[in-house]
């Protein structure tokens, strides 16, 4: 059995999953109720040491925002999530602590793992994983094997390609970066300040994309959106060489509305070689697919 951690923003979610990736057990945890013990590593250790109390794992993986150092098993930035992991070498911690070889990795690419070996992109020897959340996440399979370099951001930086040289400044200092426009985060308040009478519904952006076929103002903005990512799809796309792509993050629950004319413009501006399509799937495991991911990181 393998345990897969997935330490996100708000919640720890957590598997025991066998080999063929099927989930034995599944839990979460709120971030702030391990916190409120005043030591969240010891609280996070003890977390995952309960939850696989019991269990005779052969490993365990765990994915967290920003960059990883994975051969040293530390946080190089943890983009603000939790500064108290910032110079502590995690992996060992988790090694000694459940007793197995455990793995760490930046969470797009855990995600990417998780949709190539289980999800969306099984078929494929080679694909790119992009997620559309609090900002733009990205990883990459490429020829069977996670893509990884000596540099810790080798894959990741698909949300901060610019896409508008005279757009506004990112905090990564790069202006017009894919993510001010395209991340689940930014687009909602772009909807949300062009129709203001969406702020009464519960998911504004499924309301959203919910009306954009009947309503041509709203069909506008959707143009909009499609155009921003189909560009950063391309820039993507072209850079690795990769014709598949999957798109994940709870945008993707209105793929049906969003992928069809996406498709289209990305195959009018990517450079592929004549015989070879553009692939664009919505993510198949949804917010478990870090978590999975992090569980088979030793591919």
């Amino acid at each position: 059995m393998r345990i897969g951690i997935d330490f996100g923003g708000t919640n720890i979610k957590m598997g025991l999953f066998a080999e063929d990736g099927t989930a034995d057990k599944f839990a979460s945890v709120a971030v702030a109720d391990l916190a409120a013990s005043g030591d969240l590593l010891n609280a996070f250790l003890d977390s995952a040491a309960k939850f696989a109390a019991g269990v005779q794992l052969r490993s365990g993986g765990l994915a967290m925002k920003g960059v990883v150092d994975r051969v040293n098993g530390t946080l190089i930035n943890d983009m603000g999530i939790a500064n108290v992991f910032a110079g502590v070498n995690v992996r060992s911690c988790f090694a000694e602590r459940l007793g197995v070889p455990f793995f760490f990795e930046n969470d797009a690419r855990a995600y990417a793992v998780g949709e190539w070996k289980f999800g969306a992109g099984k078929a494929f020897n080679s694909v790119i994983v992009m997620t559309l959340g609090t900002g733009v996440g990205c990883g990459v399979i490429m020829d069977g094997r996670l893509l990884v370099s000596e540099s810790p951001t080798t894959g990741l930086l698909g949300g901060h390609i610019s896409i508008d040289r005279n757009g506004p400044v990112c905090p990564c200092g790069l202006r017009g970066c894919l993510e001010l426009y395209c991340s689940a985060a930014q687009f909602e308040k772009q909807v949300l300040s062009a129709f203001p009478e969406l702020e009464s519904e519960a998911l504004p952006l499924k309301a959203f994309f919910d009306r954009a076929a009947a309503q041509p103002a709203y069909g506008l903005l959707l143009q909009e959106f499609q155009e921003n990512l189909s560009i950063g799809i391309v820039n993507v796309m072209n850079a690795y060489g990769i014709n598949n792509f999957i798109l994940g993050g709870g945008l993707m629950k209105s793929h049906h509305v969003i992928l069809p004319q996406l498709v289209n413009l990305v195959k009018q501006h990517a450079w592929l070689v004549p015989g070879v399509e553009v692939r664009i799937l919505p993510a198949q495991l949804e917010d478990q697919a870090a978590c999975i991911g992090a569980a088979f990181l030793d591919i």
